[in-house]
């Protein structure tokens, strides 16, 4: 994905430290993947959804010497603070945002650079939605950067990261979701490995649990190719009849829900975004 001379930080990500000797058992009623997973893996995915089982927001949960990491969005972090702490009740945990902490993704050929690091001051993981596609590091401290700019490693830009995220389909559900609106099964969080249909009860499980076992899905997120003419919209239509939702896109490639009745009918005529026409495309990394 990335070349072995780049890297691209996300910097608008913070890291959320849970500690205390209930942080497994108070997470775990939470999130839509099972917290125990971390015994003996790194790190998962996973999401917190609304009662009604909507789409709050995804993030990383990653195992680090005693303690929980969450990683997320930065405009996630009062949301996911006032759910922490009205869950939080008796259980003794504490939420901590860790400070002086980077975000980045890399190439696995990078994990021999770190070699002289202790674990205060990285922590280098595969990112769990992709089996062996995507690394993600977390530096801790400002060494890793020395070590990066050392051995000429450059960061691309958010512009250069984009074309890379559209062109492997790589959602990024801050833009391929509705807050409150968007279900799991039809983000195919699934796919996405973020979602345990074995760990028992938590926010929103029963709602999900119904659209998979009940096949209650009336669209999904897929890939978006685009020949672009002159410009888009939001509606995905054929003959004039709406389909599906454009949500991110470059011009050339892009993510949408597409409406799963258009499958069972026979019309194979054009589609269209505007004045542009566009592919639709099953994601690389769907179990379907």
């Amino acid at each position: 994905m990335l070349d072995n001379d780049s890297f691209y930080g996300l910097k608008d990500r913070i890291i959320i430290q849970i500690h205390g000797k209930d942080k497994f058992s108070f997470i775990q009623g939470i999130i839509s993947n099972d917290v125990n997973i971390l015994k003996k893996k790194t790190s998962i995915y996973s999401s917190i959804l609304t009662p009604q089982g909507r789409f709050i927001t995804d993030f990383f949960l990653t195992m680090y010497k005693d303690s929980l990491l969450i990683e997320i969005h930065e405009n996630d972090k009062e949301v996911i603070f006032q759910k922490l702490n009205i869950y939080k009740l008796r259980s003794e945990v504490e939420f901590t945002i860790l400070k002086n902490c980077s975000v980045l993704l890399i190439c696995s050929n990078f994990q021999n650079l770190f070699s002289n690091l202790s674990n205060d001051q990285i922590l280098f993981f595969d990112d769990p939605r992709f089996k062996n596609y995507l690394k993600r590091l977390y530096f801790f401290n400002k060494k890793g950067y020395e070590i990066l700019k050392k051995n000429n490693i450059k960061e691309i830009s958010s512009n250069q990261y984009d074309e890379i995220r559209f062109k492997n389909g790589i959602p990024d559900f801050q833009l391929d979701a509705s807050k409150n609106k968007s279900l799991l099964m039809e983000m195919r969080f699934e796919d996405l490995n973020g979602i345990s249909w074995d760990k028992g009860c938590y926010m929103g499980q029963e709602i999900t649990a119904r659209m998979k076992y009940r096949n209650l899905m009336k669209r999904k997120i897929f890939n978006i190719k685009i020949d672009f003419v002159t410009h888009l919209e939001s509606s995905i239509k054929v003959d004039n009849q709406k389909i599906g939702e454009l949500t991110s896109h470059n011009k050339k490639y892009g993510f949408g829900y597409i409406n799963l009745n258009y499958f069972k009918t026979k019309n194979k005529k054009s589609i269209r975004c505007g004045d542009s026409f566009l592919s639709i495309l099953e994601p690389w990394w769907s179990k379907a």
